[in-house]
């Protein structure tokens, strides 16, 4: 299995036209029983470009061949943003947590807690007509690509913590347990979503 990692901002700088490049994302389908799975088909059609050129994130398009024509595999969205608890949240975890937590990060002037890290704000796998016959590369295999992209940003940047967040639905949660993730059990975030977290040192 070959796959190849390239930057979309790359694209966006090359002598390809923003046409040709959305007609690239737009190969890419996001199928499946879950309501957020619409989202992230979305963000890649209609907000990655925005995104790269306001400096919001970085997503990178997975590559593969399949009979001798190249097709996304997946995709994956990084952005550099500090995870924020509401002091009003923070007080209802666990002392175990908290004690575990206040290691990581610091108090803001507002009273709540913020620990310095990224997000992982989109993951994808293609569902496309080629894509699924290929079968080129699992969620796990996205996941272990965004994986070494983060490794690289936390040898020159530091950090503490890497999170998502997803649907509260079995099988994804499930998926980010299986992938070293820990769940902040009883926290909702904004988007209304489940919070998981994973050490930056452990990816």
């Amino acid at each position: 299995m070959g796959l190849q990692i390239v930057p979309l901002l790359n694209l966006i700088k090359s002598d390809s036209t923003e046409e040709e490049i959305n007609i690239l994302l737009f190969s890419f389908e996001c199928k499946s029983v879950l309501s957020g799975a619409s989202d992230v088909e979305d963000f890649l059609r209609t907000k990655a470009i925005q995104f790269e050129k306001m400096d919001l994130s970085r997503t990178y398009l997975v590559f593969s061949k399949y009979k001798g024509k190249s097709f996304i595999v997946g995709y994956f969205s990084i952005s550099n943003k500090p995870l924020v608890i509401p002091k009003r949240q923070f007080k209802t975890f666990s002392g175990t947590l908290k004690k575990s937590l206040l290691g990581l990060g610091h108090k803001t002037e507002q009273d709540n807690y913020e620990i310095k890290g990224y997000l992982i704000g989109q993951l994808g796998k293609n569902y496309s007509e080629t894509a699924t016959k290929a079968k080129q590369a699992s969620g796990k295999d996205i996941l272990e690509l965004a994986y070494g992209k983060l490794r690289e940003v936390y040898a020159i940047a530091g950090g503490r913590i890497l999170f998502v967040e997803c649907e509260d639905h079995p099988k994804l949660k499930k998926f980010y347990e299986q992938n070293g993730f820990r769940e902040l059990e009883d926290y909702i975030t904004p988007n209304d979503l489940c919070l998981f977290v994973k050490m930056l040192k452990d990816i």
